[in-house]
C-alpha cells in the first residue's frame, strides 16, 4: 500500500483533504440545520442544543467501536493481516447495530426522566426537545452504522470515497430540511426526519461499497469470526479514549447547559448552541486532518516505520495550529460575520458575539491538542490518550464552572471552557514533544 511508501507531505494531503471536505460537508449541514431550526423559533433552537448530551452520550459508544475498529484495521493492514482486518470490519457493524437497538429501547423506556435531567423549564422547549430527540434516537438504528464504518474507509486509504458520501448525504439533508420543516409544515420533527433520512442513505451506500467495491483492500463479509472476543477487546481498548472524550463531553455539556439556565437564561443556551455549531465547523476540519494523519501513523506504526510516523505527526501539528489560529483571528475580530449568518435575532447575535470570544479564547491550541490525543490512541497508547481527554473534559472545566459561574454568570461558564482548553493543551504538547524526540532516535522501539 502507498501508506508505507508515498512521500509523507503528499500522502497527508491526499488523505486529509478528502476527509476535511467530507467533515466540512457535515459541519455545513450542522450549521444549516441550526439555521433552519432557528427559523422555527429560539425555543426550537434551544431544544436542539439542550438535547445534545443525549446525542453525545450515544456517540460515545459509536466512537468506541468506530474509532477502535478503524485504528486496529490500520495496524493489521500494516502488519499484512488482511483477513483479520476484514473480521474486525464485520464486528464493527454487528456490534454497533446491537448497541443502537439497545440504546433506543432504554431511551424510550426512560424518556421523561432523561428529559427531566436536562433542566428544561419552558414547556414549549420541553415539547420540542421530546419530539426531536425521539425521532433522532429511533432513526439512528438505520442511520448511524454507516458513520461507524465510514472511519474504516479512511483506514484503507479511501478518504475520497468517505468525502463523497458524506458530502452527498449532507447536501441531501440541507435540501430536505426546508422541505420538511416549512413546505410540509412538520416543524422541528421535519428537521429530525431530514437528518435520519440522510444518515440512512449514507449507511446503505457504505455497506454496499464495502461489499461490492473490488478496489477496496478489505471487504465486508458476514461470517463467523475466529477469536471474535479477542479482536473485539483490542478494538475497544483502542476506542476507549474516544469513548471517554464523549462521556466527559456529555457531562460537561450537561453542566454547561444547566449552569447557563441557572445563572443566565434559555437564550444563553441558544447562544451556546450557535457557538458549538461554529466550533463544530472548525473542529471537523481538524478532525479531517487528524484522520489523514491517523491512517498514516497507524499503518506505519504497524510496519515499524517510525521515521514516517514522526514526519506525519510533525506536519499534522503544524497544519492544525495554522488552521486554529486563522479561525481564532476571525472570531476575535469579526465574530458577527459568522454569527449573523446563523440567526437574525438581534439579542441572540449580541449574546453569542460577546460569549464566543471567551468561549474560544484558547482556540489556537485546540488543534495541536486534538492531533496529540488522537495520535496516542491510534498507535496503541489508549491510557495516555484517555488521560489527555480526561484532563481537558473533566479535571479542569467542571471545577472552573462550579467556581466561576455563580460569580460571573454566563461569562464564567465561557471562561471556564477557555481555561480548560488552555491548560489541557499545554500538557498534551509536553507529551507529544517528548514523543517526537523519541521517534527521532535511531534505536526507537515501540512500547505500549
Amino acid at each position: 500500500m502507498k501508506l508505507g511508501t508515498e512521500k509523507i507531505s503528499k500522502l497527508l494531503w491526499q488523505l486529509s483533504i478528502p476527509a476535511i471536505l467530507g467533515m466540512l460537508s457535515s459541519a455545513i449541514f450542522n450549521l444549516a440545520d441550526r439555521y433552519f431550526v432557528a427559523k422555527i423559533s429560539p425555543e426550537a433552537l434551544t431544544a436542539v442544543g439542550i438535547t445534545m448530551p443525549v446525542q453525545i452520550l450515544q456517540m460515545a459508544f459509536i466512537l468506541l467501536l468506530g474509532i477502535g475498529t478503524s485504528s486496529l484495521i490500520s495496524i493489521k493492514l500494516g502488519e499484512g493481516k488482511t483477513k483479520e482486518a476484514e473480521s474486525i470490519l464485520w464486528l464493527a457493524l454487528k456490534y454497533i447495530v446491537i448497541f443502537l437497538v439497545s440504546f433506543a429501547l432504554l431511551f424510550l423506556i426512560f424518556l421523561d426522566p432523561i428529559l427531566s435531567l436536562l433542566s428544561i423549564k419552558d414547556k414549549l422547549v420541553w415539547n420540542y426537545a421530546r419530539m426531536y430527540i425521539t425521532i433522532i434516537i429511533i432513526g439512528s438504528i438505520p442511520g448511524i452504522p454507516g458513520y461507524c464504518l465510514n472511519n474504516s474507509l479512511r483506514s484503507i486509504g479511501k478518504a475520497s470515497v468517505s468525502m463523497k458520501v458524506i458530502a452527498v448525504t449532507s447536501l441531501l439533508n440541507i435540501i430536505l430540511d426546508p422541505i420538511f420543516i416549512f413546505t410540509f409544515k412538520m416543524g422541528i420533527a421535519g428537521a429530525a426526519l431530514a437528518t435520519v433520512l440522510s444518515q440512512t442513505t449514507l449507511t446503505v451506500y457504505v455497506i454496499y461499497a464495502f461489499i461490492k467495491r473490488e478496489d477496496f483492500a478489505i471487504h465486508l463479509k458476514f461470517k463467523k469470526v475466529k477469536d471474535e472476543f479477542i479482536l473485539l477487546k483490542e478494538s475497544i481498548r483502542l476506542g476507549i479514549p474516544s469513548f471517554f472524550v464523549q462521556i466527559f463531553a456529555t457531562v460537561v455539556n450537561l453542566i454547561l447547559n444547566t449552569s447557563l439556565v441557572k445563572y443566565g437564561s434559555d437564550m444563553d443556551v441558544a447562544a451556546l448552541t450557535l457557538m458549538s455549531g461554529i466550533f463544530s465547523f472548525y473542529h471537523m476540519v481538524v478532525v479531517g486532518l487528524v484522520q489523514g494523519n491517523n491512517a498514516i501513523c497507524g499503518y506505519n506504526w504497524g510496519a515499524k516505520l517510525y521515521k514516517r510516523v514522526q514526519k506525519s505527526l510533525k506536519l499534522s501539528l503544524l497544519y492544525s495550529f495554522l488552521l486554529s489560529f486563522a479561525l481564532f483571528l476571525v472570531i476575535m475580530l469579526y465574530p458577527q460575520a459568522l454569527i449573523g449568518r446563523l440567526t437574525d435575532n438581534p439579542l441572540l447575535v449580541d449574546l453569542t458575539c460577546k460569549g464566543i470570544r471567551y468561549y474560544l479564547l484558547m482556540l489556537p491550541l485546540i488543534g495541536p491538542q486534538t492531533v496529540s490525543a488522537q495520535y496516542f490512541q491510534v498507535v496503541g497508547k489508549p491510557r495516555l490518550s484517555s488521560f489527555l481527554a480526561f484532563f481537558r473534559y473533566g479535571i479542569i472545566i467542571i471545577p472552573s464552572i462550579i467556581i466561576l459561574a455563580p460569580r460571573m454568570g454566563a461569562k464564567g461558564v465561557y471562561i471556564s471552557n477557555a481555561i480548560s482548553d488552555g491548560l489541557a493543551s499545554l500538557i498534551a504538547l509536553c507529551f507529544i514533544i517528548y514523543e517526537l524526540i523519541r521517534l527521532g532516535k535511531p534505536d526507537y522501539e515501540a512500547k505500549p
